[in-house]
């Protein structure tokens, strides 16, 4: 296991986080796909229109060519949230890091850099919410590359997060992952975070059936 160390975003590593950043979201289109494919309306909508088809033109051979048809449909609906994500993301707070994170001190983005290497970040602002009193912190891009997976380093940027909100004074952290993510709720857990709801992030993930589990971490005191 080659040793890592945690330190704030420099402008240098822009190119390597951007790549991450894009990189580890669309890798879960795949798992996306599949979970979408197991919900009653594919499965549905997979038996019906061939059936309909052969039905109405008794043709085996056009419903069979239906089906891969579906199955793109499937691909690019499941795709277009992913895509719109890091569209608005190229376009929010992904498009000036520095002014998104570092310009204020309640906001942060760290890297986990490798051998000389970028091989994980983590990100950190303020939110407020309508419903509470409490100063709430919220955790995002949270990403290892692939092969530096395993080493515990998603754990020490979370701790490093953590770390973060006590000495800024924050009462919770709050942070989401998608229903399939298992290896970031597992993180989340065993930082001792828990799932406080499930909800769907907007139309866009409702559309495809994948909810987001909402968790928080309630931060100890520093006195």
């Amino acid at each position: 296991m080659a040793p890592y160390t945690i330190r704030k975003y420099q402008d240098q590593d822009r190119e390597v986080v951007m790549d991450m950043f894009i990189k580890g979201l669309l890798t879960h289109v795949p798992s996306a796909f599949f979970h979408l494919l197991k919900q009653p309306r594919s499965i549905l909508l997979l038996l019906s229109v061939p059936g309909a088809l052969f039905l109405g033109s008794g043709s085996l051979l056009l419903s069979l060519l239906a089906l891969p048809g579906l199955l793109v449909f499937l691909w690019m609906a499941v795709r277009y949230p992913f895509n719109w994500y890091v569209d608005h993301a190229l376009h929010t707070d992904m498009k000036d890091i520095r002014k998104s994170y570092l310009s204020d001190k309640g906001s942060c983005f760290w890297v986990a850099e490798s051998e000389g290497q970028v091989v994980g970040t983590v990100c950190v602002c303020p939110v407020q919410q309508a419903s509470r009193r409490q100063k709430c912190l919220e955790l995002f891009h949270l990403s290892v590359s692939p092969e530096y997976r395993g080493q515990g380093i998603a754990q020490t940027l979370t701790q490093t997060v953590l770390q973060f909100a006590q000495d800024q004074g924050y009462d919770v952290v709050l942070v989401n992952a998608l229903c399939f993510n298992y290896p970031a709720q597992r993180v989340y857990e065993k930082m001792g975070f828990w799932k406080s709801h499930e909800a769907f992030d907007s139309l866009k993930w409702r559309v495809i059936a994948i909810p987001f589990f909402y968790y928080e971490y309630s931060v100890p005191s520093s006195l």
